[in-house]
């Protein structure tokens, strides 16, 4: 049995550390929080090494073992919700719709932006009465804030600027609600949130203890090999969040 189990942990452990390089050669490693397959693959790989040790007290074994169970059975559960949050569909005739910002580079909106604009845009045109927050401030190695980059880029496809609002401050999920309320003129109103599929879960739990009850998610289409980075990411983000008291 401890020789089927060292394999199992070598294999997916070079899985692991196989998929972090590929994730690394697609975005010249600079995503955001890809070393955690480096880091569990180095695990398993050690965990593979040891689990025929006889050096190893049995109940470090044991431990070892619970912990990775629980943690397995933790991750099923929070990639649930985001799965949940993944096939949002939101209602028609909206108050508001907040797009959270994403990387701006210097030639325009990144991917991730790009594909929230196009949601965005979608939504907009088939509700002329909807108003559009235009959420997120501006990193040290972007050209501008987000914010002002989603507005350009809404006011380029046609859509009238009085009908674009912007909050450039925010610099986290959290801060995009919170410094988003103030231009929402009623407690009652209703409220799209869009953002790429995988993060919606976590931005309506981060709306909602934000103050902002009706909500909705605007799930912008996210595919690729970096899918299943992202959604990982997102229950460990989940669990961070939950520590600190955001959700």
């Amino acid at each position: 049995m401890r020789r089927i189990l060292k394999y199992v942990y070598w294999i997916a452990g070079l899985a692991c550390i196989g998929y972090y390089f590929l994730l690394g050669y697609a975005a010249r490693f600079g995503l955001d929080m890809s070393w955690i397959w480096l880091a569990g693959g180095g695990i398993l790989i050690v965990a593979g090494l040891t689990c025929r040790s006889e050096r190893i007290p049995g109940w470090i074994r044991i431990a070892w073992r619970t912990l990775l169970c629980a943690g397995l059975a933790l991750v099923v559960v929070l990639e649930g919700m985001v799965i949940s949050g993944m096939n949002s569909v939101p209602p028609q005739g909206l108050d508001y719709v907040i797009v959270l910002g994403a990387k701006v580079n210097a030639n325009g909106p990144s991917p991730a932006l790009r594909r929230r604009l196009n949601a965005t845009l979608a939504y907009l045109e088939d509700n002329p009465d909807t108003m559009v927050i235009a959420s997120g401030g501006r990193g040290a190695d972007e050209p501008m804030s987000e914010a002002l980059c989603i507005q350009r880029e809404l006011i380029a496809a046609g859509i009238e600027p009085e009908r674009i609002l912007l909050e450039d401050r925010s610099t986290t999920t959290a801060e995009n609600m919170a410094f988003s309320l103030k231009w929402i003129d009623s407690p009652d109103a209703s409220v799209g949130i869009v953002t790429n599929n995988y993060h919606v879960f976590r931005a309506l739990a981060l709306a909602k203890k934000a103050g902002i009850s009706n909500v909705y998610g605007v799930a912008a289409e996210y595919t690729g090999h970096t899918l299943f980075h992202y959604m990982i990411r997102e229950a460990l983000c989940l669990v961070a969040d939950g520590l600190m008291g955001n959700l």
